[in-house]
């Protein structure tokens, strides 16, 4: 996990931490200014710290609700379960002390909630003329086209919760990186490593597809399976249009020519003699 998301979940933890002070110590020791105090200073920290910015290009997931929404819904699930869970043990014994214990379980639903958050605010792709760079969760993996083992275009289906699963949470681990649209079905751009890491990206998010597969092609990577010929052939000509013809091309031109020639001359002699 990288510094921006450290600082992501600290945005959200800190004001809980206060939110769940200011109530439940109202409750049991402290004076309502006290109380009004944690809650005031648990807003001004969720409002005050900096938050992660994506560079210039780069692609971000799409967030169904968006972040704000997210952190709401898990501050309402984190202060309001934690505060009757503590108050109930506190105050109680026997089985209400346990029936308190069990408000624990939808209260930790909140870290699910500020997770999502996190990776939305810290996660994005962007490209370059010559490759890529995915960050999620604050970690950035910067990758050129020639280390790409293959690359593919395939169709992601997933329905329901499944859907919505799949483009928040993505994947943390370190040699898996997804960002979805968050439709049910989509077309994704799946490049595949030597070392075996899979970064997965919904076509649909890419401004310009095309652009990224002409710096492919001409990196010398193989074109995505899945394209057809047509396609691949619009490609290479955008690509010689923008950069010109490359020099293994153009060589391969020059020997075309030369034997052209060659043949040419073999016939003219033949007819003379």
């Amino acid at each position: 996990m990288g510094k921006a998301a450290k600082l992501e979940f600290l945005r959200r933890l800190v004001p809980l931490g206060l939110g769940i002070l200011g109530l439940v110590g109202g409750y049991f020791f402290m004076s309502i200014l006290s109380s009004l105090l944690c809650l005031l200073a648990a807003a001004g920290i969720y409002a005050a710290l900096p938050r992660p910015t994506a560079p210039s290009g780069a692609i971000k997931p799409v967030s169904r609700p968006g972040v704000v929404m997210l952190d709401v819904i898990g501050f309402g699930f984190g202060i309001g379960f934690f505060t009757l869970a503590f108050i109930g043990l506190g105050s109680t014994g026997g089985a209400m002390a346990l029936l308190s214990a069990l408000a624990l379980l939808p209260a930790s639903l909140s870290f699910v909630f500020f997770t999502v958050s996190v990776r939305q605010e810290t996660s994005w792709v962007r490209f370059f003329g010559n490759g890529f760079e995915f960050t999620q969760f604050g970690l950035r993996a910067r990758v050129a086209y020639e280390e790409l083992k293959r690359v593919e275009v395939r169709l992601w289906q997933a329905s329901g919760w499944v859907a919505w699963f799949q483009s928040t949470i993505g994947s943390i681990g370190p040699r898996s990186a997804v960002l979805l649209n968050g439709a049910e079905s989509t077309n994704t751009l799946v490049l595949k490593k030597r070392d075996g890491a899979t970064f997965t990206i919904s076509s649909e998010l890419i401004p310009d597809l095309q652009r990224i597969l002409i710096g492919m092609d001409r990196a010398g990577q193989e074109l995505p399976e899945g394209l057809s010929e047509w396609q691949r052939k619009k490609i290479r000509k955008r690509r010689e249009r923008m950069y010109g013809v490359p020099e293994k091309d153009e060589a391969q031109s020059e020997q075309l020519d030369v034997a052209r020639i060659a043949a040419l001359i073999e016939h003219a002699r033949r007819s003379s003699s």
